[in-house]
């Protein structure tokens, strides 16, 4: 099989690709090795203080789903006085599963243009 090309995604500049390992594939004997990550694409936008992550669960099943989540972020200061963000994995601002890969497509594409900011009330105050 020859490999697989990336999935086409309209991106806006605001937003960071953290990963990806999301392909143009469907469900299938012959492409589930590319449906074995724990996490098939990761973006985030720091000025919304969001982030968007994709799964397919579970893993290596054809019986599986995509499995789209929308993160909120906070900022916090590390032990070396770094700033870094910190996910809200429990508390998710938006989550979708679907079989079909096209329908993640559009919504992803939704996401990244109606998302609205994150307000934590953690935040620290600027």
């Amino acid at each position: 099989m020859e490999e697989p090309k990336l999935q086409a995604l309209r991106i806006s500049a605001s937003w960071h690709v953290e990963w990806n390992h999301f392909y143009e594939v469907d469900p299938s004997k012959e492409t589930i090795i590319y449906l074995d990550s724990s996490s098939l694409l990761h973006l985030t936008n720091y000025a919304l203080m969001r982030a968007i992550n994709l799964d397919f669960r579970p893993e290596n099943d054809l019986n599986g789903h995509f499995y789209l989540r929308v993160i909120n972020l906070t900022e916090v200061i590390n032990k070396k006085g770094n700033k870094i963000y910190e996910g809200d994995w429990e508390n998710l601002y938006f989550e979708f599963k679907s079989k079909n890969r096209l329908e993640i497509v559009i919504e992803i594409e939704r996401l990244l243009i109606e998302i609205p900011p994150f307000k934590s009330k953690l935040s620290p105050k600027k």
